[in-house]
């Protein structure tokens, strides 16, 4: 008659303890970068609206002119081209919640060429992380921000 047995064997043991040590290698490096992940650039947003806006004047061989409203964040893209004039899209940008714009302008506007090339004004976003300046380069059409 055999008796039931009551644990484990030194060798199951064993298995679950590499298991766990190799677990353990693999995740550890992850959890002490848990709270590390790198915050949203000051401004990113106007960045991606200027960025889409010279690439689409590139794209379509068109003028394109970025409106924005620094005291509401409203925008509008508008196209002139050989096709015509018009509204082009129009909505609202997403700056983080402790961010601002503030310009000595009612509204900044930024035309851009089919060349890529562009007069543009300047902004200025605050944050809780301090203020940033954005500008556009007038022979690139490059947007690019420089800590304030």
């Amino acid at each position: 008659m055999m008796r039931a047995r009551r644990g484990f064997t030194l060798w199951e043991m064993t298995i679950v303890f590499a298991i766990m040590a190799v677990t353990a290698l693999i995740v550890a490096p992850q959890w002490m970068r848990l709270g590390d992940a790198p915050a949203a650039a000051t401004g990113q947003p106007i960045l991606d609206a200027l960025r889409d806006a010279r690439r689409l004047a590139i794209t379509a061989h068109q003028v394109v002119a970025l409106r924005i409203d620094p005291a509401s964040g409203r925008y509008r893209v508008d196209t002139s081209g050989v096709s015509g004039t018009g509204l082009y899209v129009e909505g609202s940008l997403e700056l983080g919640a402790l961010e601002s714009m503030e310009s000595d302008r009612p509204r900044v506007q930024y035309i851009f060429r089919p060349t890529g090339a562009t007069y543009g004004d300047t902004v200025i976003v605050r944050s809780a992380n301090g203020s940033v300046l954005i500008a556009v380069d007038p022979w690139s059409g490059v947007a690019t921000s420089y800590a304030r």
